[in-house]
């Protein structure tokens, strides 16, 4: 089970804090990192996916990873890359690399901006925020690598008290489960034994009838 970024905005009604978007970069550069070390550009399937709020997706685990289904009624121009929309032609994964790293720091700008007055300015640290306009640059060369993120992820760690990163994705991914549990609360140890009974005691009576009312109980 996961859930998106936008899906944890919308519930939380607000953007994310500075914490939480160090935390989810740099959760989200590992899984780019690891995603690089397994495929080649033979492979575009893979790789073909845009990030973005939609597509990137926050696991109970801590963890990121990405995915291009359910998202073809969402207008991703603001986060794809320049030289995509350009349709210019991509001859390493370096570039690909480029490309994901930019729909990346345009994804955490939205998650930055999101629900945020237009009158007031985005809190964003100075180190975040070069960092971040660092992978937004225009030009594929002038961009950040993934290594470059995660080193400075590692710096930011090393010199805050933050918690670990996987603590503050799986915060977020409890702001939709969370609230999705509360509709299903758990049931009582005595209404499961009574359901229990009930089956037990009817055994020819349709399932379907006494699954229906139990479920009510």
């Amino acid at each position: 089970m996961h859930v998106s970024l936008a899906e944890a905005l919308e519930v939380r009604g607000g953007p994310l804090q500075e914490e939480e978007i160090w935390a989810v970069l740099n959760q989200s550069a590992e899984s780019l990192q690891e995603l690089f070390r397994k495929v080649s550009l033979a492979d575009p399937a893979a790789l073909g996916f845009i990030i973005s709020p939609w597509s990137l997706l926050l696991l109970p685990s801590g963890s990121v990873s990405f995915t291009d289904e359910n998202i073809s009624n969402q207008d991703l121009r603001a986060f794809t890359a320049p030289e995509v929309l350009q349709n210019q032609s991509l001859t390493s994964l370096s570039d690909v690399e480029k490309i994901h790293i930019y729909s990346l720091g345009m994804t955490l700008y939205w998650g930055a901006d999101h629900e945020v007055p237009p009158s007031q300015p985005i809190k964003l640290g100075d180190h975040l925020n070069s960092i971040l306009l660092g992978m937004c640059e225009d030009v594929i060369y002038a961009r950040v690598s993934v290594r470059t993120v995660l080193d400075a992820c590692s710096a930011h760690i090393r010199n805050s008290n933050c918690a670990p990163s996987f603590s503050y994705v799986k915060h977020l991914v409890k702001l939709v489960l969370g609230n999705l549990s509360g509709i299903f609360p758990k049931p009582s140890p005595l209404s499961l034994l009574i359901r229990e009974s009930m089956l037990v005691s009817l055994p020819d009576f349709p399932k379907t009838w006494i699954l229906l009312f139990l479920l009510s109980i």
